[in-house]
């Protein structure tokens, strides 16, 4: 079920999203806030309609896909009270519809993404979807901030979920977690785990995947497929898990549990993305000494350091074909049962993967945001 509907054209999607918004807006009117700070196309007109309505709160806008706009028809305004005015390519016309995200961009004090590299590939016509002009007009004021995961719930020292726990400093119980996988997957253990983990859709690689398989049985791999999403999608998939028997599974939408077995178990995960504003099951990864094969696109160029640098943590390619996967892997079975691989996992597990960081980049958000409106209003004070 989609909470929000469809982002494209559905006027009962814009009416909820717009009766939200309107709803927040009159909460701020009564209540006093340092800042506010939205996500996504559903909450995006809430900066655009607290300037309209000349309430002083600085807000910050996070674009975590820019593929979902929020594109309604001429219609859409009034489910935000606004009239035809707003219905111009100075405001919220964008190729002859209403685009809610646009408000947003042009609402807001800052507007971040999820990766400094997915932000400077929404400012290229490639990959902006056509909001790359608007979002160029910001200039510093858009940012990318990497997201970060819950080192407590994703810890192998202590998951409930894993038979046997390891750390930076004694990975051997790691073996103990794949052995146990494999028996439960019916897998030769002597063969690396190529583990693919996340929702099967075209953006995801997930058909390099499934034409690469072969490809990676035949190195010596066996590979796990877990997730679930477009039909004819899974069906390749199964299909080429089928044709590569015994040494390939597709389990389907997987328990929490198991994902944080598969993780800990796993040799190796790959992420051949189209594109990829962050990416989370990279960062799982290598919290696990599980050593990414990921494609060179927005957060996981940010997040993955291939091995042929002295701090590598993975393996990234560039074509997102399925020979240049199957030759990643390739390369990166190569390490398979080598010190290298070791100091691999060791050098993921070093990395800085939780929200310590970005969130202090955001509190800097925040305090700049705060500051620029106190200015402003003094500003204003002074001209009186």
């Amino acid at each position: 079920t989609h909470l929000y509907g469809e982002d494209v054209g559905d006027l009962d999607s814009a009416a909820r999203a717009g009766f939200f918004c309107r709803a927040v807006v009159e909460h701020l009117r009564r209540e006093t806030f340092d800042v506010v700070h939205v996500h996504e196309w559903v909450a995006a007109m809430i900066p655009y309609l607290l300037r309209e309505a000349g309430i002083r709160i600085p807000s910050v806008l996070t674009i975590h896909n820019g593929m979902h706009q929020g594109l309604f028809p001429f219609e859409a305004l009034a489910a935000f009270g606004l009239d035809g005015s707003h219905f111009h390519m100075d405001r919220l016309e964008f190729h002859g519809h209403v685009n809610l995200t646009k408000g947003g961009v042009l609402g807001a004090r800052f507007v971040t993404t999820v990766s400094p590299t997915y932000r400077d590939e929404l400012l290229t016509p490639e990959h902006g979807e056509l909001l790359d002009g608007v979002l160029l007009s910001r200039g510093t004021d858009f940012v990318g901030i990497e997201n970060g995961i819950d080192r407590t719930l994703w810890d192998p020292a202590r998951d409930a979920h894993l038979p046997a726990h390891y750390d930076l400093d004694d990975l051997a119980p790691k073996a103990a977690c794949k052995a146990a996988l494999a028996e439960e997957l019916g897998l030769d253990p002597a063969r690396p785990m190529v583990l693919s983990a996340g929702r099967i859709i075209e953006q995801k690689g997930c058909d390099l995947v499934a034409a690469a398989m072969p490809e990676m049985v035949r190195g010596g791999a066996s590979v796990v497929v877990a997730g679930a999403g477009d039909a004819p999608l899974v069906r390749a998939l199964e299909e080429a898990a089928a044709s590569c028997s015994p040494h390939a599974r597709v389990l389907g939408r997987v328990s929490d549990a198991l994902l944080h077995r598969l993780v800990a178990g796993a040799d190796y995960l790959v992420m051949p993305s189209r594109y990829e504003p962050c990416g989370i099951v990279q960062l799982y990864a290598l919290r696990y000494g599980t050593v990414p094969i990921v494609r060179r696109t927005g957060g996981l160029a940010d997040t993955v350091t291939d091995a042929s640098l002295p701090d590598g943590t993975g393996f990234l390619f560039d074509a997102p074909d399925p020979a240049a996967l199957a030759d990643a892997v390739a390369r990166a079975l190569g390490s398979y049962r080598t010190a290298r691989l070791e100091a691999l996992r060791k050098s993921g597990m070093r990395r800085e993967c939780g929200w310590e960081r970005p969130a202090t980049r955001y509190r800097h958000l925040y305090d700049r945001a705060c500051h620029d409106f106190g200015r402003a209003d003094a500003d204003a004070s002074q001209k009186r």
